[in-house]
């Protein structure tokens, strides 16, 4: 599963059916974890590489679109030891989501708009923690996709400093 440019545009060849492809989001040596594709025929999860990814499928006009990413990624239990993934419209919305499970999983008080202040923050921000990674989309939108692989010595304090520094 990979992508190939035709006309600068994307398209992805998945199980011998043909996609455009809207978003895709590959960090580094994991494959593909989030894909938002179209085409005429249907995205199916047994067209995909392994079992642990979820689609929804859905329309427009006469284009059948389907979302489809790695269920683990997507699994924000507090006591996750593994990497997340994050993703929203904008490169600082999956920050602010990044920055909101970090204050939630280590029960900080943190007011909203601060959180999206520090989230703009790392948006623009070169030198970002290296537990916290962003992942360009390689298919349409501009926005990146953020990963989260904590410590195990990250704490309380470590969290407070990265949210509210």
């Amino acid at each position: 599963m990979h992508i190939i440019t035709i006309a600068k545009r994307p398209y992805a060849v998945i199980n011998g059916k043909d996609f455009a492809v809207y978003r895709w989001f590959e960090p580094e040596r994991h494959g593909p974890i989030f894909i938002q594709v179209a085409g005429r025929t249907s995205l199916a999860r047994e067209d995909l590489p392994t079992d642990d990814w979820m689609v929804i499928p859905g329309r427009a006009g006469s284009h059948r679109i389907a979302t489809a990413w790695r269920k683990p990624w997507f699994d924000y239990k507090p006591d996750t030891t593994r990497k997340l993934a994050f993703i929203s419209g904008s490169t600082e919305g999956s920050f602010y989501l990044t920055l909101r499970y970090i204050a939630r999983r280590f029960g900080l008080s943190v007011e909203e708009r601060a959180i999206a202040a520090r989230a703009s923050d790392l948006r623009a921000a070169d030198d970002i923690p290296y537990y916290v990674r962003r992942c360009a989309d390689q298919g349409l939108s501009t926005s990146d996709l953020v990963t989260l692989d904590l410590p195990s010595h990250f704490d309380r304090e470590d969290a407070a400093r990265l949210v509210m520094p």
